[in-house]
């Protein structure tokens, strides 16, 4: 068994027994006590546990003051995004939710019977209480600008998924440009872009007057367009008539 597995093993023992002795999981997975401490060291890292004296206990489910800074600037016009966004999923379908404020808040408000992938750490803590969403992080190496997991081999579990809705958010939409400001960050959701059947971007208008370094695709070749409000005359012509804009 993969570590990522075992992690996520163990996050689903820790919700139904509410603690979890190193002792137990090392009985449980027939593995070294140090790999049990190396387990739960991640898991402790990663913010997804709260760790004790020899054990785990669930997560205080208010969430941590990164995550309330970054909410706090969330407004009315963010939020109605996001309810928009999720008047799109249906039950049972697969999705990807990228790292944003915005895909934050939709997190927030996601509790229906769907299985949700993402390298969002804030998504994951959102979404650690939503008991009828099957969520699986993306792990890897921490990145703690924006809040975000990546590792080559944990990307590529994505290779055999392919995704019914998958969301985006955006650092810049320059010149119909939809860029970011992390290069690992575009490495995961480059292999979402290519294995979802509807692909939906959200993200503000003003986005248009900012600027970022890395390229995941056109804003024409998004199925949807969720903003903040009407774009201008000049915005809808880069955007042309194959992408629905909701506002």
């Amino acid at each position: 068994m993969y570590q990522e597995q075992r992690l996520e093993k163990i996050l689903e023992l820790l919700e139904e027994r509410k603690q979890l002795s190193a002792k137990e999981m090392v009985d449980y997975f027939k593995v070294s006590k140090d790999t049990i401490r190396r387990d739960f060291a991640l898991l402790s890292q990663r913010q997804l546990v709260r760790r004790t004296h020899g054990g785990l206990l669930p997560l205080n489910k208010e969430p941590g003051p990164s995550y309330l800074d970054r909410s706090q600037t969330a407004n009315k016009e963010k939020t109605a995004m996001a309810q928009k966004a999720l008047q799109l999923i249906q039950d049972e379908q697969v999705l990807f939710l990228d790292v944003s404020t915005s895909m934050t808040l939709l997190a927030s408000l996601l509790d229906r019977a769907v299985t949700v992938y993402s390298h969002s750490l804030d998504n994951a803590i959102q979404l650690s209480s939503h008991s009828q969403v099957d969520f699986h992080l993306l792990g890897g190496k921490f990145y703690p600008k924006n809040r975000f997991y990546y590792d080559v081999n944990q990307a590529h579990i994505l290779d055999n998924l392919r995704f019914d809705l998958a969301f985006f958010g955006a650092s810049s939409l320059a010149n119909g440009e939809v860029t970011f400001q992390d290069a690992e960050d575009v490495a995961v959701k480059s292999l979402v872009f290519e294995r979802s059947r509807t692909k939906i971007l959200v993200a503000e208008t003003s986005k248009w007057t900012k600027n970022a370094n890395y390229y995941l695709a056109r804003l024409k070749q998004f199925d949807y367009w969720i903003t903040d409000q009407k774009p201008s005359p000049e915005i809808l012509k880069q955007v042309g008539n194959e992408t629905t804009i909701l506002y």
